[in-house]
């Protein structure tokens, strides 16, 4: 009887923020030693979902290579994975995880394997081993291990495969926020049990996280999670909650304002109502803003002003304050982008002459963020007059828009088109910049006729 050849493998490397810089690369060698395992029929793929570091400089140099693919995909691990899928040309899809390690051993083990099914439809995952410091990784590997032999529900950490056939059939990763790798399991499970096939060889996976936040404290919530999960709650609520007990906020609003001095801000308002009240007016418009936003996390971008003029300006008004970098308005914006983004889930800019914009708007703008990555409230004038985003995507913020002009959206929506990423963009609303916005807003009731007695110096 003539052999059967194992069938073609792709593995499918979903990667963001993985290289910290070009000299602090760990990630490219283990791409390197992958390579040396594939046959002729193999390949690589890796989707980078919208690192801000220099992970896809990385990748496309990688990509070099004739087995490795690099391409782009918006943030989010099942929708990579789907995405590098979608690419793929191998009979079998492996998923591996970018800080896992899938050696000689582990490769050989699973092509015999594969070669000892006959070609036929399989799906599984590999056993693991856990490399850190806590003296409790291997047990938690060995629990981790039988659990999943037994009851068919793994982990990614685990480095997942399946026939293309399998795949195509459950409609590939479930494009959820959490435990999208336990619900993929639950489905081939269910509609092919038979062909679960694990793979005793371990890879190897990073200990970073329990190392980091305690072995016994991940335990505890990862398993909280998953029976939170089989009583039904939705996975993002428990990505919210996933995000919390990482210490990450779920949303802050950084809020650019220049410090309202005569002369300074609201200039093309000059003719309407001379440049003392101009710097009156943008003083109403900011502590206004801030009033409005008091529930939520803010911080305050600043262009000018002293600590002094800041602190007497903002008087009990509890917020945080960092200095605008030198710049062109993309610059200064993606610089808040990128520091919230460290801490918090989605990030909001927001100008303090949005005087439509309500906290209704902002929850929306939120929950469209979380879905697409970028949401945008447009302003009336051509610009947008609010920004949320989960990941920073920095060619939105490019000197090439002309900031200040009347084609930034426009400008912007052609750049995510060229990017292929799809953004949600809300209704336009007023911001006020000429004579004319402003006796709108007034007769829309946006800005009350009495806004000068509002907030007066002195009585903030």
């Amino acid at each position: 009887m003539v052999p059967v050849a194992a069938p073609s493998v792709s593995i499918v490397v979903p990667v963001f923020n993985e290289v910290p810089t070009i000299d602090r690369d760990s990630f490219t060698p283990r791409i390197h030693a992958l390579t040396e395992l594939l046959r002729p029929c193999d390949e690589i793929i890796l989707v980078d979902g919208g690192s801000s570091d220099a992970s896809w400089q990385t990748l496309q140099s990688l990509a070099v290579h004739l087995q490795i693919t690099a391409i782009q995909s918006q943030k989010g691990r099942a929708r990579q994975m789907n995405c590098g899928a979608a690419t793929a040309k191998g009979d079998i899809l492996l998923f591996l995880h970018a800080d896992t390690v899938l050696n000689a051993a582990a490769w050989n083990s699973f092509s015999q394997a594969l070669q000892a099914r006959g070609g036929q439809p399989v799906w599984g995952r590999f056993n693991v081993r856990i490399s850190g410091q806590s003296r409790w990784l291997p047990v938690v590997a060995w629990f981790m291990n039988h659990r999943s032999r037994f009851s068919k529900i793994a982990t990614g950490d685990q480095a997942l495969f399946a026939s293309r056939l399998l795949f195509e059939k459950v409609g590939g990763f479930p494009e959820q926020p959490l435990m999208e790798d336990i619900e993929w399991s639950k489905r081939l499970k269910q509609v092919a049990a038979p062909c679960f096939l694990p793979i005793g060889t371990p890879v190897i996976t990073s200990g970073r996280r329990w190392d980091t936040q305690g072995a016994w404290k991940t335990i505890l919530l990862m398993w909280r999670f998953r029976y939170q999960y089989w009583r039904g709650v939705p996975a993002t609520e428990l990505a919210r909650q996933y995000a919390d007990a990482r210490e990450k906020i779920p949303l802050t609003v950084a809020v650019f304002a220049k410090y309202p001095q005569a002369g300074r801000v609201k200039t093309r308002l000059e003719p309407m109502l001379g440049a003392e009240q101009c710097a009156e007016f943008a003083r109403y418009l900011l502590l206004s803003t801030l009033d409005k936003l008091s529930s939520v996390n803010v911080v305050l971008w600043t262009d000018g002003g002293s600590d002094a003029q800041w602190g007497s300006l903002l008087a009990t008004r509890q917020v945080t304050r960092c200095i605008q970098p030198e710049g062109h308005l993309g610059v200064r914006m993606q610089t808040a982008v990128q520091t919230h983004l460290k801490h918090s889930e989605v990030v909001v800019l927001l100008g303090p002459d949005a005087v439509q914009f309500t906290l209704n708007d902002l929850r929306a703008l939120e929950k469209a963020a979380k879905q697409h990555e970028l949401a945008f409230v447009p302003a009336l004038d051509g610009g947008y007059v609010a920004l949320a985003c989960t990941r920073c995507v920095s060619s939105v913020f490019s000197g090439h828009i002309q900031w200040g002009g009347a084609q930034v959206a426009a400008q912007t929506r052609q750049v995510l088109d060229g990017l292929g990423i799809e953004a949600t963009w809300f209704e336009a609303q007023l911001d006020i910049d000429e004579p004319e916005d402003l006796q709108q807003a007034v007769l829309q009731g946006c800005v009350p006729e009495d806004w000068v007695e509002r907030y007066p110096t002195g009585k903030v």
